[in-house]
């Protein structure tokens, strides 16, 4: 009887890869998308900086851009993680865009806003803040491609982290009847048909998303 098969579309960290074969698991992963960092040149400073992502934090802590005095908002634990280990608190931090946006709208009206992304960046924040006439400016930081791949095999479970990664692997392979994983409501929007079994997480964490697939395939494998 072979093993089921978990396929992760980003390379995981060894304690997570190593936590899945441990389990009796068969495990497979590719980067379903290739993040680049861009040139890009600091404005002045606005009322509140907002990051969607944590490769935008990091792409901005790496250009040596000075945070530590800024109000900021941002999206998921992770980048809320890593704008702490480099001194910055966050004065919110949203599961998704959609609560974000909720938090911008009680605001200052008069209040400035801008948005370090990637080019590939959902348009759900810049609609709305044009609907609300605010002063918002978006600065691309760094560039998504997608590695598109062809994969042969039939995974049990499929992990999503992203829009992006959702479309890559799509783009060569059905999900057929895997169950999928995803970081959140936003990755699963963007499934091009609703699988067999979809677990979306509420409270974004790359170790949850592992646990929970790990779950269901043993509790699976044993019914």
């Amino acid at each position: 009887m072979n093993k089921p098969l978990i396929l992760s579309t980003k390379k995981l960290d060894v304690g997570l890869r190593e936590r899945i074969v441990q389990n009796g698991l068969a495990y497979m992963e590719y980067d379903a998308i290739h993040v680049k960092p861009v040139p890009f040149e600091m404005p002045a400073l606005t009322d509140y900086i907002i990051f969607s992502s944590k490769n935008a934090v990091k792409t901005v802590l790496k250009n040596g851009s000075p945070l530590a005095n800024a109000q900021v908002l941002c999206v998921g634990e992770q980048s809320k993680a890593l704008l702490f280990k480099n001194g910055i608190k966050t004065m919110k931090t949203a599961k998704n865009m959609e609560e974000l946006v909720l938090f911008i709208q009680k605001l200052a009206k008069n209040a400035s806003f801008l948005h370090f992304c990637g080019n590939r960046r959902l348009p759900l924040l810049a609609i709305k803040m044009a609907a609300l006439k605010a002063n918002f400016k978006e600065i691309v930081v760094y560039d998504t491609t997608l590695n598109v791949k062809k994969i042969n095999a039939v995974p049990d479970a499929i992990l999503f982290y992203s829009p992006s990664g959702v479309e890559s692997y799509t783009d060569q392979n059905a999900i057929g009847n895997s169950s999928c994983f995803c970081i959140g409501k936003t990755t699963a929007k963007v499934l091009p048909m609703h699988p067999k079994d979809l677990i979306v997480l509420d409270n974004p964490s790359i170790k949850t998303l592992v646990a929970k697939a790990i779950q269901h395939l043993k509790k699976h494998q044993h019914a």
